[in-house]
Order: C-alpha cells, then structure tokens, then sequence
C-alpha cells in the first residue's frame, strides 16, 4: 500500500517517520532531502579502490620489507621495526584507491526541495488508523498525488558565489593548507634529497665511529693492513679471490690469519679446492663457487671461514672437476651450498652434486641482494642469521666492499673469522646501495634509556674512496646509529610510521572532501566547503569519521536563509566543534612551524623575576600571543563571522558579534587540550616536534585529536543553550 502525506516541515516529517517504522511502514522522502555522500556503485568501486590500492602499494612495501626490493632515498623508513613500512604503503594506496575509486564514478545529488512543507511517500502494510493518527500528531494532511513541496524559500543559497570575503577567506585557508603540507613534506624532501639529517656526505673521514675504512688502496695493501691489526700467526695467499677463498676456511681452522697478496704465482685452484676438502675433512657442509665473477663467491667465502666449511671451485663450464668428484665420493654424505646463479652454476650441476649429498643453490642475480642472502640466513649450525625480521639487536659487524673489486673483499677475510667478525655487504662507489642501506637501517640498534647501553655495529670499509666512496662510508655510519626507541631522530621508528599513515589518510581525505561535498551534498554552504576538508586533513581518519557522522543520512532542509542539516544533538555537537576550531587549529599548527621552527621562538622580558614569568617564557608566548590570539581573530573575521551572516541572513558585523564569543570557547578549550597534550608529549616523553625529525608528526596530529575532544564539551553545551545551531 503506498500514500502520500504532506507535513509543514521537514523536521515534522522526520519525526513521524521515526514513529511508523516500527509499526511496518515505510517512509521514503523526495529526492534530495536526505544526504547520500555514496550512492551504490560509488560505495562498490570505492571500497574496491581501497581493496586493490592498499593491495598494489602494500605489496610494494612488503617487498622493501622483506628485503626484495630497494626504496631509493626512503631507506631511513627502515629503522622502523619489521612490517611498518607494509603498513605505510597499504595505508596510503588504500586512500589513494579509494579517491581514485569515488572520482571515478562520482555523481551529482539533487538539490532538496525549497519550501515549509514537505511531501513524503508512505508505503507498507501496517494499520491504516495508527498510521492516520501518527500523521495527525506532526500536522501531517494526506495528499492526492505527488508534487514539489509549496511555500518556496531558501532561494538565496549558493555556495558558488565569490564575493570578497569569501575569496579573502579561500586564499587565507590556500596558504595556510599551504604551509602545513610544507611543513609535513619538509623531511620527505630532505630524504629524497638526501639533505641535512639524511645525506652525510660532509662527515668525511678515514674513520668513522660506526664505520671504519681499512688502510690500503690497493687490495694488497688491504691485505697487509689486516696482517698488522690483527696479529698473530699469518698465511700467505695468492692475490687471487678465489684463491684466498679457498685458503679462508682453512686458515680459521688453524688460527692464522690470511694475508691476501702475500704468496707469488698464479694458483692452482684445483689443488687448492682438494686441499681445502682434504683438511676440513670434518664438515659435512661444502660451499661451492664459479669460476667466473668471483664478487658472488665472497660472501660465501666469508660463510666457509667463520663455519669451518671448504671451499670448492667449479670449472669454466660450471661442472665439477674430475679429481673433486674423486675426493667427494670418498668422503660421507655432504651438504652443498652453490654460491651463484644459474647463468654461472647450471641446474645440472646441482644435479651432480646430489650424488654426493644435498645441494642448494643460495644466490641471487642482483649482487647485493646476494650479499645480504648470506648474511640473513642460517641453516643449522651453518649461516650468519643476521636477519633484519628478527628484532633482536646484537653486536653485529659487517664487511663492506665493492664487488667490482673482489680482490678487496678478499683481502678482508680474516674479519670473517678473526676480532669482530661478521659477514660481507656489496655497495657500488659512489653511494650506498639501497637494498644494503635498508638493511643496515633495520638492523640498527635501539636503546630506551640511554645510548651508552648499546649494543653497537660496526662496518669496516674495504677499499680505496675510489673503490666505496666515503658518502657510501658515512651513510652506513649513518644508518647504523644507536637510536632511541620511538624517535630514531634520523629514521623513522614504528611510531612515526603510525603517525605518518595517520597524516596521509587526512590528506588524501581533504582531496576527496573538496570533491565530494559539492557534487553529493549540494546544499552545503561556501564556508563548510572549507572547513571540512581542512578538518580532516588536520584530524586524519577522526575527520573521515566526524565528516560521516555529521552529514550521512541526515535530512536536509531549505525553508530559511540557508539549507540545515537536521541532526541529533551529539551529530549537530560535531558539526559545530568543526566549524568552531577547524580553521582555528591549523592556524595555530602552521604559525606554531613557522614561528617556533623556521623563525625562531618569541622570548619575553617583561614578566622577568615575578610570579607571571611563565608568560613570558617562549612556549608560552609562542602558544598564545603568536599563535591562539591570531587565530581566534581570523577564524571569527573571515570565517565563522561570515557564515552567521549568511546562516541568519544578517549583516557581516552582526554575524561577527554572533561568532566572537562561541569561537573564543571553541578555541579556546581546543588549544588547552591541544597544547596540553603537545606540551605533555614533547616535554614529558621525549617527542620534541621538529622539522627534520621523522617522528615530528606525532605529538602534533595527536594534539590536535585530542584538541578536538576538549572543544566538543563547550561546542555540546553550547548547542544545547541555542549559542549555536551545528546545522550546517
């Protein structure tokens, strides 16, 4: 059964709606007059832009996780613990997906019905006299047909049109949005840029505190400089890689240290290889190497050494040479690690090998991701282990060289075994390489009280500047800093991560505002236009989610100077707290960046030696003089003003004596949660806002959530008392 009813006001029909629900009524109202921020196909291809966006860039992200793939010039987002970054990138692709989702098939909503009355459709099968009676009670007639409702008003609403207070306040929000997102872009830029705080190519030096450079431009003098630190018994080696390679293993059975260059004559590498085999008769586990491009063989050789594993050379062909198939079949079952890729070691190979035992293969094609395979994995008792995934610091020491001079690496070898020993990284000579950097960063240790507790990493540098340069020297310096737990300072922590996930969400939810609100909640005015998306780019998700609750579903009328959006009280609290302090709170966020960080803080004599010193003090003078006062001003001269005005279609003063008061409330109880929090935050646990500092973005988009929560109180109070309408 379908009727139509007509009430003398939209509110009077809301409330009769609510009543005839229960009792098996339907009550659908004219197009337009409930807002609809989704229709159904935008709310299917917007969820699965968020589905497919988060999948796409967390993928990204899980692979620079995992170690798989390098993110040039993001790497101190490594110092972050195990599985953040995934989150950061599935995070911002699930917000871009989503905006690219609802623009994609974004739709216009109608305009709600001008006029005093309104027309609703009825339909159901419930009582008919209950259904009359319930009518009744709200001044609601049944009508014959349908049609517009009557009695037009409302008229005088567009938010389009530009006037000089309305431009006055769209390029004071431009600059000020301006401001913010350079403030929060600043370390992106330094990062990608390698600036100050990232690129640590000015800290030059022979020696640095986490990173030092081993004496010898040549790789025998490297080998000679070992000889000396090190001491002790020596053995000499061809200056040959594999060589040395071969020889490592046996050396550190026998406590000596090898001395690459310190033998003449080109090697016999086949001797050597059943050599090695005869006197480490003992292992079970063989590493197995090409004869070609000995940079992939080194970090194994550093394996076999510290393990006690031979080494063994495979021919030009990649096969087993006749007189190492001789020795293997003499010897018990073995475990074989094939230290190159298929180009240089065939599947076949691997095949032969099984003969004699297990083979695996544990190399990769990209060099330095070859590198970090055998420093993360272990197998038994066999393998270095130093995985990044694992969040237990220790004293970890690390080998550094350059693969295209393997005869460096080589002369390194007694550090596999020999002092602070450790496995053997590759970067190329002119900057570090990113899937190496993230590593170091990720392995960085923490601290939670002081930085004397260590524990502490060391990389030894091996070859000449122009061989590993000292930019890629002092960026493993860098990365392998002792931080402090929640603000690596330099790197990112988890923390900052979080924060910054928070932040991208606002900010890509400010865009899909400014889209949103003129093609589905049409009714809207000029200023809400502004301050929502300003809201949420300051609040994050709390914005989204303030943004839902104050506008979906509710009932829209036209029937006075300015369309209202009929609320319940805690929905219309909301909208009003936004208004009140969304504006205010970036004020005071870009004046607090560009007074206290770029131009210095503020320092008052004037309350010197008295009770009120604290009113002079910078934080004090910065919170309120620079940045609360200002904001209170513009807020109710360009903002909040204007909008009394047009809400109650008075003049502009009018509308200004209107705002005054409730935005000096507003603002007023926002800025004590807001730096009260700051203020416990940055002095109390340690999270100092700055610039350059990853972690800056906590403590103030925590304040301003929390600035939000103390201003809802007085903005509640305030539209329950008739201050305030939160109609809008």
């Amino acid at each position: 059964m379908e009727r139509i009813f007509e009430f003398p006001s939209l509110e009077a029909a809301r409330q009769f709606a609510e009543d005839v629900r229960p009792t098996g009524w339907l009550v659908e109202f004219p197009a337009g007059a409930v807002a609809r921020i989704f229709t159904r196909r935008m709310a299917g291809a917007t969820v699965a832009g968020i589905v497919v966006g988060g999948i796409a860039l967390g993928l990204i992200g899980w692979l620079a996780d995992t170690g798989f793939s390098g993110l040039d010039r993001l790497e101190p987002l490594f110092a972050a613990p195990y599985g953040t970054v995934t989150v950061l990138f599935a995070t911002v692709g699930a917000a871009l997906g989503g905006l690219a989702g609802t623009l994609a098939t974004l739709e216009a909503a109608p305009m709600p019905p001008a006029g005093e009355t309104v027309r609703v459709t009825v339909r159901g099968e419930g009582g008919t006299e209950q259904l009359m009676r319930f009518a009744r009670r709200y001044g609601g007639t049944q009508a014959l047909t349908g049609g517009e409702s009557r009695d037009g008003g409302g008229y005088g609403h567009d938010p389009d049109r530009l006037t000089p207070l309305r431009l006055a306040a769209w390029v004071a929000l431009v600059v000020v949005a301006g401001i913010i997102l350079a403030a929060t872009s600043y370390i992106w830029i330094l990062s990608a840029a390698y600036g100050p705080g990232s690129d640590q190519e000015s800290r030059v030096g022979w020696t640095l505190k986490n990173a030092q450079r081993i004496p010898g431009d040549t790789p025998e003098a490297a080998g000679a400089s070992m000889a000396e630190i090190l001491g002790g018994t020596t053995m000499p080696a061809p200056a040959d890689p594999l060589a040395a390679a071969i020889l490592a293993p046996v050396a550190a059975r026998e406590g000596r240290t090898l001395v690459y260059g310190g033998a003449a004559g080109p090697p016999d590498l086949d001797a050597l290889s059943l050599e090695g085999l005869e006197r480490l008769a003992d292992s079970r586990d063989v590493v197995v190497v090409a004869r070609e491009e000995p940079a992939y063989a080194m970090p194994a050789a550093y394996a076999a050494a510290q393990f006690g594993a031979p080494l063994v050379v495979l021919d030009g062909n990649g096969g087993i040479p006749g007189a190492v198939r001789d020795a293997l079949a003499g010897g018990g079952e073995r475990r074989f690690f094939v230290a190159a890729p298929s180009r240089l070691v065939p599947d076949e190979t691997l095949g032969a090998l099984q003969e004699y035992g297990t083979a695996e293969r544990v190399a990769a094609e990209d060099i330095y991701l070859h590198a970090l395979t055998w420093a993360r994995n272990r197998w038994d008792d066999f393998g270095w282990g130093m995985r990044e995934a694992i969040e237990d610091d220790g004293y970890y020491y690390y080998a550094m060289a350059n693969p295209a001079d393997p005869g460096f690496a080589a002369a390194g070898l007694p550090m596999a075994y020999r002092g602070n020993y450790g496995p053997l990284l590759y970067t190329p000579s002119d900057d570090l390489d990113p899937l190496t950097d993230q590593y170091l960063w990720r392995v960085s240790p923490d601290f939670f009280v002081s930085p004397a507790d260590g524990p502490f990493m060391n990389v030894r540098v091996l070859g000449s500047p122009e061989s590993v340069s000292y930019a890629a020297q002092a960026r493993a310096d860098l990365a392998l800093e002792t931080h402090e737990y929640w603000n690596q300072v330099t790197g990112a922590s988890g923390l900052a991560l979080l924060g910054w996930s928070w932040f991208f969400i606002g900010a890509i939810g400010a865009v899909w505002a400014l889209f949103v609100m003129p093609a589905r909640l049409p009714a809207v005015g000029f200023y809400p236009r502004l301050y929502w998306p300003l809201a949420i780019l300051m609040l994050g998700p709390a914005g989204i989610l303030a943004f839902f609750g104050a506008y979906s579903g509710a009932l829209v009328t036209r029937s006075g100077p300015m369309p209202r959006f009929l609320r319940p009280p805690w929905s219309r609290a909301l909208s009003a707290t936004i208004m009140g302090i969304s504006v205010g709170m970036a004020l005071m966020v870009a004046s607090m960046w560009a007074v206290q960080l770029a131009l210095g803080m503020p320092l008052s004599t004037a309350f010197a030696y008295t009770w009120w010193y604290w009113l002079g003090a910078p934080m004090s003078t910065a919170m309120w003089w620079v940045m609360v006062v200002p904001a209170i001003i513009l807020s109710t001269l360009l903002y909040m003003g204007p909008m009394m005005a047009e809400q109650h279609g008075s003049g502009y003063l009018s509308g200004v004596r209107r705002a005054a008061p409730v935005v000096i409330v507003s603002m007023l109880a926002a800025s004590a949660g807001m730096w009260g929090a700051a203020w416990y935050l940055m002095a109390w646990q340690d999270q100092m806002a700055a610039e350059d500092l990853w972690l800056w973005i906590v403590p103030i988009w925590a304040a301003v959530v929390v600035g939000l929560v103390t201003a809802y109180v007085p903005n509640y109070l305030m539209v329950k008392a008739g201050w305030k309408e939160g109609g809008m």
